[in-house]
This record gives C-alpha cells, sequence and structure tokens, in this order.
C-alpha cells in the first residue's frame, strides 16, 4: 500500500478514535449485541451498529459489478486500473440544458445528473456554475503536464515537475476520472468574512447544509485535510448515493473515516426520520467478486471501495 495512502487510513482510524472518546462505538463485525447500539443521530437519522441485518438469498456480485458501484476510492497511490469499467457519461447541458448549471463541456453520469436535477429543483443554483466534471486519462495527463509547462517558465526543471506533481494528481489518481465528481465556482457577491469558500454565498452555504440530502459529500472538508491528504479543494463534491451521504453527514465524517468505520463495523442500520431503517454492509472482497444476503423483495446496491472491501445498501423501498 502507498505510504500516503496507509498515512491517510491512519488518521482516518485515529479521528474514528476520537468518535469513540465522545461516545460513539464502532464494534467489530463479530460482535453482535442483543440491543442496538446507537453510534450517533442527527437530522431525524440515527445510526446503529452491533445488529444482525435481514437474513435472505445469498448473491454472487462479480468483481466487475463491484468496481462499477459509486464508494470506489480514488487518490495518491489509489489509481483507478485496468478492472475498472469504463464511466459512463453524458454532456450535462446536452441531457438537462441549464436546468443545472453547468459549463458546456462538464460531463458526469446520468444518475449524478438527475440527483443534481432534484437538488436544483428544490434550490435554483443561482450563484453556483459546475465547471469540473470528469476527465479522460488523457485529459488528466495533460493537465499535469500544462502546470509543469507554467511552472517550468520561473522554476528549476526538477522543482517545475515536483510542484506540477503536488498540484495535479497523475492520471488515475484524481477523482475527475469518476463520472460521480464535479467541481463548484461560486459567484456574484462574495461574503470574505467567510474563511470557508463554500460559505461565501447563500448557495454555498445552502450546499453545505443539504446536498447531502440528495446523495452529495464535500469530499475534501478543509477541518479533514490531515486525514484526505488534500487541501484548497473545498468547492469539490461527489455523488454517493443518499444513504451514504446520509450516514457520512450523521457520523460527521469524510469519506476515509466512513471507509474505516464500515470496514471496522461490518454493519451499520441507519434508522430514516419515516421510521424505515436502511442496512450498510461491508465485506472483504475477494479475487472473483463478494457474497451479500438480500432479504426478498429488498433493493440492494453494492461497490467495491477499492482497498479490499465490497459494501452493500441493503432497502425495502428506493432512497
Amino acid at each position: 500500500m502507498n505510504r500516503s495512502l496507509r498515512i491517510s487510513l491512519l488518521l482516518a482510524l485515529a479521528g474514528l478514535a476520537v468518535l469513540l472518546a465522545a461516545g460513539a462505538c464502532f464494534p467489530m463485525p463479530a460482535v453482535q449485541t442483543a440491543a442496538p447500539m446507537p453510534l450517533r443521530q442527527r437530522d431525524g437519522y440515527c445510526l446503529y451498529a452491533g445488529e444482525a441485518a435481514p437474513a435472505g438469498e445469498w448473491i454472487h456480485w462479480t468483481a466487475e459489478e463491484l468496481n462499477a458501484g459509486l464508494l470506489l476510492y480514488v487518490g495518491r497511490g489509489a489509481a483507478l486500473g485496468a478492472d475498472v469499467p469504463a464511466q459512463q457519461a453524458r454532456r450535462v447541458r446536452s441531457l438537462v440544458g441549464l436546468y443545472v448549471p453547468a459549463a458546456e463541456r462538464v460531463a458526469l453520469s446520468e444518475e449524478t445528473i438527475y440527483a443534481l436535477c432534484a437538488l436544483t429543483q428544490e434550490n435554483p443554483l443561482v450563484s453556483a456554475w459546475i465547471t469540473e466534471g470528469m476527465r479522460s486519462p488523457a485529459e488528466q495527463t495533460a493537465l499535469q503536464t500544462n502546470a509543469f509547462l507554467r511552472y517550468q517558465a520561473t522554476l528549476p526543471l526538477e522543482a517545475a515537475l515536483r510542484q506540477a506533481e503536488e498540484d495535479v494528481p497523475p492520471s488515475g489518481e484524481s477523482e475527475h476520472q469518476l463520472a460521480t465528481a464535479f467541481d463548484v465556482r461560486l459567484e456574484g457577491a462574495l461574503d470574505w468574512s467567510q474563511a470557508d469558500p463554500m460559505a461565501r454565498t447563500p448557495d454555498g452555504r445552502w450546499l453545505l447544509q443539504n446536498g447531502w440530502r440528495f446523495g452529495f459529500i464535500r469530499r475534501y472538508p478543509p477541518d479533514k485535510a490531515e486525514i484526505t491528504g488534500v487541501s484548497g479543494e473545498a468547492l469539490h463534491w461527489r455523488y454517493v448515493g443518499r444513504a451514504h451521504a446520509a450516514a457520512m453527514h450523521v457520523l460527521d465524517v469524510c469519506l476515509e473515516e466512513y471507509l474505516a468505520a464500515l470496514h471496522q463495523a461490518g454493519t451499520l442500520r441507519l434508522a430514516l426520520p419515516s421510521g424505515g431503517s436502511l442496512w450498510i454492509l461491508c465485506a472483504a472482497m475477494g479475487p472473483d467478486g463478494a457474497d451479500f444476503s438480500v432479504p426478498p423483495g429488498w433493493q440492494a446496491a453494492v461497490s467495491a471501495d477499492r482497498l479490499g472491501w465490497a459494501v452493500c445498501v441493503l432497502s425495502q423501498n428506493s432512497f
């Protein structure tokens, strides 16, 4: 495992230790308690650990199917490989026009675009603009090359190369090679009294408070930079689906911390404001995929995390 990735995961586990000290608990998968163990509650949702998920029929998902999921971990030392299916993306404006405010070239998955449509139906983004979406491997390489050429004009060759590599991830190590990640540009009058760039406009503040309800996470929160290993990406967002976004919101964690929690807990139950529940299961992934038990009539959404685990969300209706 790459050293920087190893450090990020260790920091994520350290963050979980802080939650543990504050009253949260993430038991090991083998530990099942008679009574549900509440981890944390927020905005009508409550997350529990220590319960056995409902039993059902065991279903096998192949590695290819799992690697097409929404929870893939991508970053320094965790590059997308040839085993990940080609991302399918559509130009946002070709699909929905300016219903979602996006630059002409921005492409995202249809699921991400329709989630953005639901978001903008509730709150039209009059002061926000999506400027960067999916990039191909060639486009990511070109971006790093262009950064190097800019730095080369003022820096020695080795320093320019080092700076370009620090600023722009190489091909395969950027979330922009997923069809679910994008950058937001805030426009109009900016409140420069706010240190957080996302908090400088009403739309930015609304996204911070409500983006999770539509399945979006702020991927690199400034206060989590030591854990994510990324700073200066405060305007970068990612679609992970409503279940994972809600669970992360309840725990107030970044993706690294959330994956570490799933690895340790094995099974989490998210109690919904409506009174129902959904289950988030985590299992070690083998070379041929992973198996999950799905109760009759339930829906399952699966994903690899590319850290050796597979994750399954079980729900009785679409969430």
